[in-house]
């Protein structure tokens, strides 16, 4: 069965993410809760959120982006593993400037569709 947060992020964007937008959505998921819908709070950790981007990625949801996964130091594994995720998170803790809040917050906005999770 795949996690709660992984379906809520297909559903509100059923067209798929690119790679950016998709790094900048598990950043803001993992910063700060503010406007995601309680039921979700429980995933949004380093482990839920790697695992469920892993998959989505896997999945074909998450195309290259304008960014290379190098900006987020995430470029030691294939976008596809839990690994690359944890890179991803880690990047607020080792380059400081990844974060693009305007952009996280207008991608959580669009978290809409939870009622069909």
């Amino acid at each position: 069965m795949p996690a709660m947060i992984e379906k809520l992020i297909e559903n509100s964007f059923p067209l798929g993410l690119s790679y950016d937008s998709a790094a900048q959505l598990c950043l803001r998921l993992y910063s700060t809760l503010d406007g995601v819908p309680d039921e979700f709070h429980e995933e949004c950790n380093k482990e839920g959120l790697s695992k469920a981007f892993s998959k989505l990625a896997t999945n074909g949801f998450i195309q290259q982006g304008e960014r290379d996964t190098a900006y987020y130091g995430a470029n030691f594994h294939s976008i596809n593993d839990k690994g690359h995720w944890v890179e991803v998170i880690a990047s607020i803790f080792k380059c400081g400037d990844t974060v693009d809040e305007s952009l996280g917050s207008q991608l959580v906005s669009c978290l809409t569709n939870y009622g069909s999770v």
